[in-house]
């Protein structure tokens, strides 16, 4: 009878990749200096409207004042988003990170409809996925972006 009640603390569901996307991540700006690093491939594991999580073999710091960059292309769209790195571990004898975008309002309205185009292609086999995520994505909607209906 002791079970054990797991809360998810998250803000936005993190979708599990079932394919491998690989990213290019570099350092963008410590504190208020611009700094311009070479791009060092990164796996992303999972990701959100939120943020996400990568593995790599790079030691990095946890660090709110320094900023990275990630690239990468989520099926037909080029993405370029700043990040800092919330939290780290450790898997497989490589470095995971956790991430959080640094978004403006409008910025995360676009990220997300094209997260909702990428998650409806690559996560076909799972429709209720898909539904539960237009329920909570419609949460944060202000209506400027057209809708797109992801359980069709």
């Amino acid at each position: 009878m002791d079970d054990v009640l797991v809360e998810n603390r998250r803000e936005h569901i993190r979708f599990k990749l079932t394919t491998p996307l690989f990213a290019e991540l570099s350092l963008w700006r410590v504190d208020v200096r611009e700094i311009r690093s070479r791009k060092q491939v990164i796996l992303l594991n999972n990701m959100s409207v939120g943020g996400c999580q990568f593995t790599t073999n790079l030691l990095i710091p946890v660090r709110e004042d320094v900023e990275w960059l990630i690239e990468y292309r989520m099926g037909h769209y080029f993405v370029k988003l700043r990040t800092v790195i919330v939290h780290t571990g450790h898997e497989d004898g490589l470095h995971t990170y956790g991430a959080r975008w640094l978004m403006t309002g409008l910025e995360r309205q676009a990220y997300q409809y094209r997260l909702n185009d990428y998650m409806q292609k690559v996560i076909i086999s799972s429709p209720h996925i898909h539904t539960l995520y237009k329920k909570i994505s419609d949460r944060n909607n202000d209506g400027q972006f057209r809708q797109f209906d992801v359980t069709s």
